[in-house]
């Protein structure tokens, strides 16, 4: 294993679910000795990448990853393309909800930047900027995965049964995505958040590997006139983002 491995599997120990780690519990879950795992958080450490919490004696991720975070939000091209069409979007909806961009990553889809509109208050929906999403469920994911090049959604049946359970039916999610191919947009009700309207649109992208998404969660309930105005405007926004070059 080379060292961006070694350094990859170190850092996705920490989760939301477990943010602290002993040195001891963490060789153990590495699989290797205490003592190498001594030298590879003390290097990571000194990178800023981890923080040592000397009274507890357990390791925490470090103040890079919010350095390194900062730069992403500014330098992100996928976000610098989407932003400005994101923020006009927001402002046109005239309801609670939230803009979202998402994109495919490690077999799954993440929200990488999000932008509020109206008085969303405590509303709030699991695509959250960083957080890994299912395939199978959401607007935002699926029109991801109907982008997906049909070699690429056939390595991913296994995952999509798995989320969808003994009822899945590859044949009908297949149908499915080629519809929402053929519409352009998908709209689920509450598919990830119990009494959320998602409204999603594919964006496009010149990076050749990025597949992304555009989407808006309603939180108000829109009626049928109020949700097609909704998917106007997110897709004059996805047009909007057509000029903008997005590259890797």
């Amino acid at each position: 294993m080379n060292l961006t491995d070694r350094v990859f599997l170190i850092l996705r120990l920490f989760t939301v679910e477990r943010p602290a780690w002993p040195i001891e519990e963490a060789a153990a879950a590495l699989g290797v000795s205490v003592s190498t795992a001594y030298r590879q958080f003390g290097a990571l450490v000194e990178f800023g990448l981890l923080d040592l919490i000397e009274g507890d004696r357990v390791y925490v991720l470090g103040p890079a990853i919010i350095e390194l975070d900062r730069n992403i939000r500014h330098s992100d091209p996928l976000v610098s393309a989407a932003r400005p069409a994101m923020k006009w979007l927001a402002e046109q909806a005239g309801a609670p909800c939230s803009i979202l961009l998402c994109r495919f990553y490690r077999d799954r889809v993440m929200c990488v930047h999000e932008e509020a509109a109206g008085a969303v208050g405590l509303a709030r929906v699991s695509y959250e900027r960083g957080r890994l999403m299912p395939l199978s469920r959401g607007a935002p994911s699926k029109v991801i995965l109907a982008q997906l090049p049909p070699r690429r959604l056939r390595a991913l049946e296994e995952n999509l049964a798995a989320e969808m359970g003994p009822s899945f039916s590859l044949k009908d999610f297949r149908r499915e995505l080629a519809a929402l191919r053929r519409q352009g947009y998908a709209v689920t009700f509450g598919e990830v958040d119990a009494d959320v309207i998602g409204v999603a649109a594919p964006l496009a992208t010149a990076s050749g590997g990025i597949v992304a998404s555009l989407g808006v969660a309603c939180f108000d309930h829109p009626d049928e006139r109020a949700l097609g105005r909704m998917r106007a405007l997110l897709l004059a926004a996805v047009e909007m983002t057509k000029g903008a070059v997005v590259r890797r």
